[in-house]
């Protein structure tokens, strides 16, 4: 019995791993939320219908997509959480996966990003921001310290402005690289039916394929995706993390381009047509589901299949992408685009203060500053607000947040009012002396470690 046991188990790894079992059908049922990011980077190219063909000014005159997402195992976990969702809020695409903040510069309205267009396009922009090697976004190198190193971004701010508001979505070599995927897996898909006469493979290859472009062709996606209106009037607006960070993106925008502000909290309504179409897609995945689960020759075939098919998923999932591919076309603005306030050298100093503004009624903005000269976040702001007015300012609260001063709203008896206005006004005072005590404690205990 005891010489059995080792044979036994040999037998069964090696049958294991020459024709794995009991594994497809649990691969199948992970990376859902992989698929979904894929499909919302990868909705771009809008076929028209027939019909429509003289309609193509019109931003709803499309009848489908073509996003090339391969089929992985990822899809039948994917068609059952979007199910719950379109029978639920009743929408197909990601939250944004990078928390921004929207800020108009006319009137200061602050309010959380909620479109994944714009967070995915702050990302990859920040993303070409820490890439110091990329000479478009760097062209200058920064100034140096007293030790002459270079000195270090405090708060950047890109000015951009809407180049195109007509142009379709830009379509990528991620793009053309799923489709090279997608004719890869029925290569090999295709190899067991010709030497071994065996289709069960290319049969699950070919109907996983369909149901996947099936799904990211509805127009739900494109609905969703650029759930915007047209300005009437121009507007620029501020996309940022807020408080400690070092970047933020302004953009520009004139009459009748889309307006950024309104995607950033719009919700597109459901189409007639999506709730039965996936139900019946989540039918059909679970049919592919019972029949992979039933294949019992030539299994490896089918996890390569599946295998490079998740690879292009999660490729195309989390690779940067220029903005043009995400429908926003935009170009630098001019005459300056970049603003960059640089950390204080401690040794040297700020540079000399401007002369002080006389307000008089007929007071104007000093003349701008080069990057080199602007120190720090407050340095960025006020060259920001001297390029387009109401920019620097209405960044002001948002990376100086805190204000201490004395109200006595929330506040009922005489015994507390007096205290909290006493304490207010000798708040500086107080501080002086609590950071001489501090640092006399630090003395202290020094000398004793001595």
């Amino acid at each position: 019995m005891e010489d059995e046991e080792p044979s036994s188990l040999k037998t069964i790894l090696i049958n294991q791993w020459s024709n794995p079992s009991d594994i497809l059908s649990l691969l199948l049922l992970i990376g859902g939320e992989i698929v979904q990011k894929a499909i919302a980077q990868l909705v771009a190219l809008r076929v028209p219908h027939r019909r429509q063909l003289h309609n193509e000014k019109d931003d709803n005159a499309y009848f489908f997509t073509l996003a090339p997402v391969a089929f992985s195992f990822g899809w039948v976990a994917y068609a059952f959480n979007s199910l719950m969702s379109v029978f639920g809020p009743g929408n197909l695409m990601p939250d944004p996966d990078t928390a921004i903040v929207v800020i108009n510069t006319a009137n200061g309205y602050v309010r959380d990003n909620g479109s994944w267009v714009l967070g995915r396009f702050f990302r990859d922009y920040e993303i070409g921001l820490d890439d110091e090697k990329n000479k478009e976004l760097w062209p200058d190198p920064p100034p140096p310290d007293s030790a002459g190193k270079p000195r270090r971004v405090s708060l950047r701010v890109d000015v951009l402005e809407v180049s195109s508001s007509t142009d379709p979505p830009a379509v990528d070599a991620t793009w053309y690289i799923g489709w090279v995927v997608i004719a890869a897996q029925l290569g090999i898909a295709i190899i067991p039916w010709v030497l071994w006469d065996d289709w069960a493979i290319f049969l699950v290859c070919g109907a996983g394929t369909l149901f996947s472009l099936l799904s990211s062709a509805l127009p739900q996606w494109i609905s969703e995706k650029w759930a915007w209106r047209r300005l009437w009037k121009p507007k620029t607006v501020v996309l940022t993390r807020g408080n400690g960070t070092q970047y933020a993106v302004a953009l520009v925008c004139r009459a009748n381009d889309p307006d950024i502000e309104a995607l950033a909290c719009a919700r597109a309504e459901a189409k007639p047509g999506t709730r039965p179409a996936f139900l019946v897609l989540t039918v059909l995945w679970m049919l592919l589901l019972i029949t992979v689960s039933g294949i019992e020759d030539n299994r490896w075939f089918l996890i390569a299949v599946g295998g490079i098919g998740m690879l292009q998923n999660m490729w195309a999932a989390s690779c940067v992408r220029h903005s043009s591919t995400l429908g926003l076309h935009l170009r630098r603005y001019q005459p300056r685009s970049i603003i960059i306030g640089y950390q204080t050298d401690r040794a040297v100093g700020k540079p000399p203060d401007e002369a002080p503004i006389e307000l008089t009624g007929g007071e104007q903005l000093p003349a701008q500053r080069e990057n080199r000269d602007v120190s720090d976040v407050m340095g960025a702001l006020m060259e920001s607000e001297k390029l387009i007015p109401g920019l620097g300012a209405c960044l002001v609260p948002i990376f100086f947040p805190g204000n201490l001063n004395y109200d006595e709203g929330p506040l009922y008896g005489n015994r507390e009012k007096n205290f909290w206005q006493v304490a207010y006004s000798t708040m500086k005072t107080r501080r002086k002396d609590h950071a001489r005590y501090v640092e006399q404690l630090s003395e202290e205990r020094q000398s004793k470690a001595v």
